[in-house]
């Protein structure tokens, strides 16, 4: 807990109160170039020693139990396979009728629109949204409240197995939100478990929260499958004795589609104001580019997530920063994929990642630093042509390999529900 007091002019401050108000100065710092330049410096060197810290130490752990980083889509299948058997538990092909999956998160907004709806292809879903049932995971007393949750979970989905089997449960949890024994309990019910994760390049471990990491560290070898969109990261959940699949994320193009219109916008940038964001999209202002930028603090305020693709659409160039907070690793972000759903052009800080996905060259652009960025956006805005032929691309492609029901199916694949 965060505690300050005054005593007469001292200052008394707990652990963790410095990181507190390093960031209220950051938000007050916004339009102060000089003050947010610095602090952003010292974020970046925290975040960065971080992430190369973090990814070193497990490297080594990994180096001296003889594991390797990369498995088959095959080689995790068959780690599954023999995980559940030790359960009696041996899936197999179900129509959709048959198959019985829950989705819990934290979260009500992107996810849903996205996966359930996707999962609805091949199952019947059922959700459990934390707000549905009266908790609230960011909440001041959260650690006191978060054994209650995990034990009204668990109570929900034996109640629910009792009604209809339940063959799945994916989660969008982390150690935040439910303990390993709460995992545990689910997959004594004969449940297979999964969870994907976000973020956990930066938040593999994250802080300690009433004594356990609040990110996937503390549950990844309870779940079946941990499923992580950064390929740096399997490695990790591997020393930490889960099973891990590379698993990115994607698009919905019943909500990512082409919008007729003229354009509005020569460039723009939708998404929260924090990191590298703000100081590029500055430099690119100083040097005349007119960027129109739209989400949490930037002068436009928060904007709801169903306008985004009609910006997208309406922008001749969206750009997109695949940064991590404040450092120049990079990791996926759901822009990836929904700007090129849409039909709209996307140039991107240059994540090597992205060459999985798309053409670098003829379907999506991207930038190693703010000078580049320059040169790019004059070059693109100067040749229509090539944009036309980009959106094009970009957008076949991600009907054909991104969207949100191609990554559902390679997960129900794997662990055996799907043929």
């Amino acid at each position: 807990m965060i505690r300050e007091s005054i005593v007469g002019k001292q200052v008394v401050v707990s652990r963790g109160t410095v990181k507190e108000v390093l960031k209220r100065a950051c938000r007050k710092a916004f339009y102060s170039p000089v003050v947010y330049s610095a602090i952003g410096q010292y974020y970046r060197w925290i975040q960065s020693r971080q992430i190369e810290r973090e990814q070193a130490e497990y490297e080594l752990r990994a180096a001296g139990m003889g594991l390797v980083r990369d498995w088959s889509v095959d080689e995790v299948r068959e780690r599954i396979i023999k995980r559940l058997a030790l359960r009696n538990i041996s899936p197999g092909p179900k129509v959709k009728e048959q198959l019985h999956v829950v989705y819990a998160s934290g979260h009500s907004h992107w996810d849903i629109k996205n996966i359930v709806p996707s999962l609805a292809r091949f199952a019947e879903v059922t959700t459990y949204l934390l707000s549905e049932h009266g908790f609230n995971a960011q909440s001041a007393n959260w650690i006191n409240i978060r054994e209650e949750m995990n034990s009204r979970f668990v109570d929900y989905i034996a109640r629910l197995h009792k009604e209809r089997p339940v063959d799945l449960i994916l989660t969008y949890y982390s150690g935040h939100h439910v303990s390993p024994q709460t995992v545990e309990k689910i997959n004594a019910m004969g449940i297979v478990t999964a969870a994907f994760h976000l973020d956990d390049r930066l938040y593999f471990r994250g802080e300690k929260l009433g004594g356990r990491w609040r990110g996937p560290a503390a549950v990844a070898q309870a779940y079946d499958l941990n499923l992580t969109q950064a390929p740096e990261s399997l490695i990790k959940y591997r020393v930490e004795g889960g099973i891990p699949m590379f698993w990115p994320l994607a698009a919905n193009p019943d909500l990512c589609y082409p919008r007729n219109g003229p354009f509005r916008y020569d460039v723009s940038f939708v998404g929260s104001a924090y990191g590298n964001r703000i100081s590029t999209i500055r430099y690119l202002k100083r040097h005349g580019i007119n960027v129109a930028t739209f989400g949490q603090g930037w002068k436009s305020g928060f904007l709801p997530a169903d306008h985004f693709q009609e910006i997208y659409c309406a922008s001749r160039i969206n750009l997109n920063f695949d940064d991590i907070g404040f450092t120049r690793y990079q990791c996926g972000k759901i822009r990836d994929f929904e700007v090129p759903m849409c039909g709209a052009l996307m140039l991107c800080t240059h994540n090597e990642h992205l060459k999985d996905f798309f053409d670098l060259e003829s379907e999506i652009f991207t930038f190693r630093n703010p000078q580049e960025s320059i040169l790019q956006i004059r070059r693109l805005l100067a040749d229509e042509g090539l944009c036309e032929r980009a959106r094009a691309l970009a957008r076949k492609r991600a009907l054909n390999e991104h969207t949100w029901e191609e990554r559902m199916k390679m997960l129900l694949q794997v662990i055996g529900f799907v043929s």
